[in-house]
């Protein structure tokens, strides 16, 4: 390029600190990329305290360990249960609907027990008696089932969030000191590896099924459900049926990352734009008063984009791709702020030659800002 048609300012003199803004918002961004992997191929990982197992001899040594007896010299009853999920669907953030199937075995040599499941974090729940048959000594029902539950899920790392849904079961003579155990019978393996329970048919939008897997949680109730004799001194062992979830992250990026990734680029357009060069503001059309209402109809529609991740994922804080839409408020601000200096103080030097510190420090500043907010929520 020769020197007639150099631009306003300098190339030869900033050519280094641009080579060194690319430079240090490349790493920023390698930095995000590589923890994101990280984050993202992290297993999903179990709930707090809870017990996973594996065989039915786990299984018999966690409820021989912590089911209380029902009095005297008597024992717990363990009622093998099954599970088959083969529809799962999201009704809302904290809104599921499964249906599938659920059996049970009773050895003919038990007391007399009503039969059946309970799930107590049921919304609602419609049991179908599918079949009832005699084999080997006990009773094998099956019931086909629909419930609709609300749990609680963290929605604090979306979208790079790992879910966990459960099915809680108890036994409906639950203060019998009846307990469930897993009909390991009726799976060709209950390692979680073997996502035993799934159809493999088995679709949910915008998630991934890894594996599934059987487990119980201690759990202590202040309350004796107004059952006489129903023991509350001691945490009771329950029974959960886990299936972690990944999200996948095409749909919330596009649905709602998009709008403030175009903006901040639409925004470093007008920083290399504006500035005392005339010509190129004639060019492209601009002037720094113009684009005060420019940013107005950016901030306008990083709100409505806001608002519309607030509605679907209605977590009572700030989501991590929440943050890049309130650092887009700034840079708003900021860029309208940085017009506003160029047309009231023409030849203010704080931001360079036709605004040389800003583009230069426009890409660094944002991304380095971002990189912290991911360390501090992936930490």
């Amino acid at each position: 390029m020769s020197k007639t048609e150099t631009p306003s300012h300098d190339p030869k003199k900033g050519r280094g600190l641009y080579l060194a803004s690319a430079v240090v918002a490349l790493v920023c961004l390698a930095i995000i990329a590589f923890i994101w992997y990280r984050e993202y191929t992290t297993p999903t990982e179990p709930y707090p305290g809870e017990t996973i197992v594996r065989n039915q001899a786990e299984s018999t040594r966690f409820l021989d360990t912590y089911a209380p007896a029902v009095s005297g010299d008597e024992s717990p009853i363990y009622i093998p249960t099954g599970v088959v999920i083969q529809t799962v669907e999201f009704k809302g953030p904290y809104t599921i609907q499964m249906g599938g199937y659920v059996w049970q075995r009773y050895a003919d040599n038990l007391p007399p027990l009503d039969r059946g499941v309970v799930f107590p974090e049921a919304e609602s729940t419609t049991f179908t008696k599918v079949y009832e048959t005699q084999q080997d000594g006990e009773t094998l029902i099956g019931w086909n089932f629909k419930t609709t539950l609300r749990e609680q899920f963290n929605y604090a790392k979306y979208p790079l969030d790992h879910q966990l849904l459960w099915l809680r079961m108890w036994h409906v003579d639950f203060e019998k000191s009846v307990f469930l155990e897993p009909d390991v019978r009726g799976y060709t393996s209950i390692d979680p590896s073997a996502a035993p329970g799934l159809d493999p048919q088995l679709v949910l939008e915008n998630w991934i099924l890894g594996n599934s897997y059987f487990s119980y949680r201690l759990v202590s109730y202040n309350s004796n459900f107004g059952i006489d004799g129903y023991t509350t001194n001691a945490p009771q062992p329950e029974f959960y049926f886990n299936i972690p979830l990944t999200r996948t992250l095409l749909s919330p990026l596009v649905a709602r990352g998009i709008a403030p990734m175009l903006i901040l680029i639409q925004l470093f357009v007008i920083v290399l734009v504006i500035g005392s060069d005339s010509t190129r503001l004639e060019q492209f059309g601009v002037r720094p008063g113009a684009v005060i209402f420019t940013c107005a109809a950016f901030f306008f529609a990083v709100l409505v984009a806001q608002n519309a991740l607030r509605d679907d994922v209605k977590w009572y804080g700030i989501v991590y791709l929440e943050t890049v839409h309130l650092l887009t408020y700034f840079v708003i601000i900021a860029v309208a702020a940085n017009s506003i200096a160029l047309l009231a103080f023409p030849n203010i030097r704080v931001f360079g030659r036709d605004n040389f510190w800003v583009e230069v420090i426009y890409w660094p500043l944002i991304l380095t800002i971002v990189l912290a907010l991911t360390l501090w929520v992936f930490r």
